[in-house]
């Protein structure tokens, strides 16, 4: 079995397209899913218990709920993390973020990739800005972003002595050892600029250099047909619809 832990909170868009992705994966074992929702009011019921067959829906709701400027992903992390050590039998932990993109065969090729390695993830992120239709390939070579990255119950205690800092997937990466980074054809998108509660990753700043794609043509060649649930939050096109994006 493999669990996965997604903290989120007042991003219904973004958790309704994870929600999707996650119902795409091809991966044919057990999976507990452990959301983490510490917004008000809930936006993640859209996800019930009987999601997918042979997988688990766990949900923890954790308290005070999230407030403007707040950061809580270590906390609501550390939340999936004390349930799913009560649950028997995990081969592996994935940090699955709500308002990223993952591939039909993300969790396939991923697991795929372990062999006798205890953390793994896919290198040279792609950061994609929805809202400005730009994006950036990462140069990141020795980590992967949390958002792309694997471990197993071996390197548990050193994930959670690396919580406390901001950027928790680059301190991870240094200090974890039996380690494997790959590139596997962006199993895995960094999405940017969805409405509602804000990122804290640079990709979300519209100061970040990044290339333009108001044709979506890049977003198209990265995955396809699924890059149309992405068209409405381009804020030129859409004035309407322009967001406040708030620092979680």
């Amino acid at each position: 079995m493999i669990c996965l832990i997604t903290p989120t909170g007042n991003r219904p868009i973004g958790f309704t397209l994870c929600a999707q992705w996650m119902r795409n994966q091809i991966y044919k074992e057990k999976v507990t899913w452990i959301i983490v929702d510490d917004g008000s009011p809930i936006s993640t019921n859209n996800v019930s218990e009987n999601f997918r067959e042979d997988w688990t829906i766990i949900k923890v709701y954790p308290k005070p709920v999230w407030n403007v400027g707040q950061n809580t992903q270590a906390r609501n992390i550390a939340a999936g993390l004390n349930v799913m050590k009560t649950i028997k039998d995990i081969e592996a932990v994935f940090i699955i973020e709500d308002d990223d993109y993952y591939h039909h065969n993300y969790l396939d090729r991923m697991m795929a990739n372990f062999d006798t390695y205890s953390v793994i993830g896919e290198r040279n992120t792609i950061y994609y800005n929805v809202q400005y239709r730009r994006y950036v390939t990462n140069p990141n070579t020795i980590h992967a972003s949390l958002f792309q990255t694997a471990f197993t119950l071996d390197a548990l205690p050193v994930f959670e002595q690396c919580l406390p800092n901001k950027f928790i997937d680059s301190v991870f990466w240094a200090r974890a050892q039996n380690k494997k980074i790959f590139y596997e054809n962006d199993l895995a998108i960094g999405i940017k600029g969805l409405p509602g509660r804000g990122g804290i990753g640079a990709g979300h700043n519209k100061n970040f250099v990044m290339r333009d794609d108001r044709n979506l043509s890049y977003l198209r060649a990265l995955i396809g047909n699924d890059a149309k649930n992405y068209e409405p939050y381009y804020r030129d096109t859409l004035p309407e619809k322009r967001q406040l994006f708030q620092t979680r």
